[in-house]
């Protein structure tokens, strides 16, 4: 669902740029199909990066990619490139939907802050509230939670990650489940809001909350309350473990030199960590909205985008957003998929990137697009 490390990898990759990495050999995929849709950018330099991509693709042996770049008022790329299918030979289409990952816990927090606008809850309520039994319950708020500062201990997300790599469509543990287990290392609990530590959990019990207020899944409240309240029509909080629109997310398997089919996903494993299923044109139209408001009051918004370190990181977290020098948006890896969604505050521009392949490594697969876009929208458009 998105290691600290990964986090804090994307964070450096937007802000100040890395190299593209080593060269994957592998089978070959499509050549890749550029969109028509190239109007941000004068048409020399959208053919180049049109090239630079489909090299990246090539060398770093990637089913495919798609991005989406857009300013208002100055126009948007679209690059779609490679196969959608590795068996069947299907291109890669635009509006097909991909798991998104850690991006859902920015759909998780904005439901928590909505239940705090509507006074539903506050910030500052103690998880004794609704989990009275769980270690430092009386210490540990909810902006805690929403912050990564809880000092809550749990087991890995990399051991956890590895477990699912390899059985991504076994039972998930419910919510008392994992709480129980990390109830067993209560030895190792901080006191909260002392550092930020990125565990999926916070976010596990984030969703707890929602349900414990409203009766109902974090699920249904953010399908009424953001997804359609923002016309998003191809976002969804799936139950279901396949992947609708003929995507599929693939994993390298060095042992048989071949790619292994990651598509099936439970997505209660994913649970309010990292379930949630989006579209390149959805995830632009929602990261805007996410970092600039539009479903918070204005003080709410403001006080999610103050960012806290990670440990361990470059990373500045708010209440379930990145934020950092003139950016904000999320990444996000599962099985099969590593995605990218981010805002450029004084550009006002919004990027979205998706690969469909992660592997057991759970190294995104997005950094060289990442770099080449951002570089691009630098280059023609200033470095803020």
């Amino acid at each position: 669902m998105q290691r600290s490390t990964v986090i804090g990898e994307a964070v450096a990759r937007m802000l100040v740029g890395i190299g593209v990495g080593a060269t994957i050999t592998g089978i070959a995929v499509a050549a890749p199909q550029a969109s028509s849709y190239q109007n941000l950018f004068t048409p020399g330099v959208a053919r180049a990066l049109d090239a630079t991509i489909a090299r990246i693709i090539k060398q770093a042996n990637l089913p495919s990619v798609a991005v989406l770049a857009a300013i208002p008022d100055r126009g948007r790329y679209v690059f779609v490139g490679g196969v959608a299918d590795l068996r069947t030979r299907a291109t890669r289409r635009f509006e097909q939907p991909f798991r998104i990952a850690s991006v859902t816990k920015t759909f998780v927090a904005t439901a928590v802050l909505q239940l705090a606008d509507r006074g539903q809850l506050q910030k500052t309520d103690l998880l004794e509230k609704w989990f009275p039994d769980f270690p430092n319950s009386g210490k540990i708020t909810v902006d805690d939670l929403l912050r990564m500062r809880s000092g809550i201990a749990a087991q890995s997300d990399e051991e956890i990650n590895d477990a699912i790599y390899d059985h991504p469509t076994i039972s998930a543990p419910t919510l008392v489940q994992q709480m129980a287990e990390s109830a067993k290392r209560r030895d190792q609990f901080k006191p909260p809001d002392q550092e930020g530590v990125y565990t999926n959990l916070n976010y596990f019990i984030l969703g707890g909350i929602v349900q414990k207020i409203t009766g109902a899944d974090v699920g249904v409240f953010i399908t009424d309350n953001i997804i359609h309240k923002l016309g998003l029509r191809q976002t969804s909080y799936p139950i279901r473990d396949d992947l609708p629109g003929g995507l599929h997310g693939y994993g390298w398997n060095p042992k048989t030199g071949r790619f292994d089919d990651k598509t099936e996903f439970n997505p209660a494993l994913g649970g309010s960590a990292g379930a949630m299923i989006s579209s390149l044109a959805d995830l632009g139209e929602y990261v805007r909205v996410l970092c600039t408001g539009g479903l918070l009051r204005p003080e709410t918004q403001r006080a999610r985008m103050e960012g806290q370190a990670l440990i361990g990181t470059t990373t500045q977290y708010g209440e379930g957003v990145i934020t950092g020098p003139g950016a904000c948006g999320h990444s996000g890896t599962v099985p099969g998929f590593t995605t990218d969604m981010y805002y450029f505050v004084e550009r006002n521009a919004t990027l979205i990137i998706n690969v469909n392949r992660l592997d057991r490594d759970d190294k995104p697969r997005t950094s060289p697009v990442l770099k080449a876009v951002s570089d691009t929208l630098a280059a023609q458009f200033g470095r803020h």
